[in-house]
């Protein structure tokens, strides 16, 4: 059996999907018994409202797109794991998305997250980005974007950064502290 839908519990009803409707969410211009009637038969077919539909109502998906360049590097997936909490309390979805480091695939995640309509984007772009148009477009659509870790100052947006400058600093003065002469440092892409 397929997903229960408001037709289908009003034509078991035998009344209109607008009551079906209004019963489930409530409104006062409902008869309580057909309101009941409604919640029982609902609850026997597990009926399960669409988060698309409600979303395209509300104009609010309540889905956030993540969108990084790989989920198993430990900084990315300690940001997801952050960012999935903040959003979860807040009851948001997140929608998760790799680029691999592709600039091809970036832009094609992004669209799809905009035709999804997701209701904001968080995304580190990835290394091989050269132009940020389908970033622009994010902005065009009004679509909250914040980006981090890796961004760029072509786009005028939210931005979070580490420091790496003064991390560094800081982590210079605690050696030569603790007496040490011979400090490398060794750097990642």
């Amino acid at each position: 059996m397929g997903h229960t839908t408001i037709k289908d519990i009003a034509r078991k009803l035998k009344i209109s999907t607008s009551t079906v409707s209004r019963a489930l969410r409530d409104k006062y211009d409902v008869n309580p018994e057909t309101r009941q009637r409604v919640l029982d038969l609902a609850r026997e077919l597990n009926y399960l409202p669409s988060s698309q539909a409600l979303g395209l109502k509300q104009k609010k998906t309540l889905t956030i797109g993540v969108v990084v360049p790989e989920i198993d590097n430990e900084f990315f997936s300690d940001a997801i794991y952050g960012i999935e909490n903040v959003a979860f309390e807040r009851d948001y979805h997140v929608m998760i998305c790799q680029t691999r480091d592709s600039a091809e695939r970036e832009e094609r995640i992004v669209e799809k997250l905009l035709t999804a309509r997701v209701d904001g984007i968080i995304l580190s772009i990835s290394s091989s980005v050269t132009d940020v148009k389908h970033l622009k477009r994010v902005m065009e659509y009004d679509v909250p974007l914040v980006l981090f870790d890796r961004i760029s100052d072509a786009i005028d947006t939210h931005k979070v950064l580490n420091d790496d400058y003064d991390g560094a600093l800081k982590a210079v003065e605690y050696l030569v502290k603790r007496g040490k002469k011979r400090i490398a440092h060794l750097a990642g892409s």
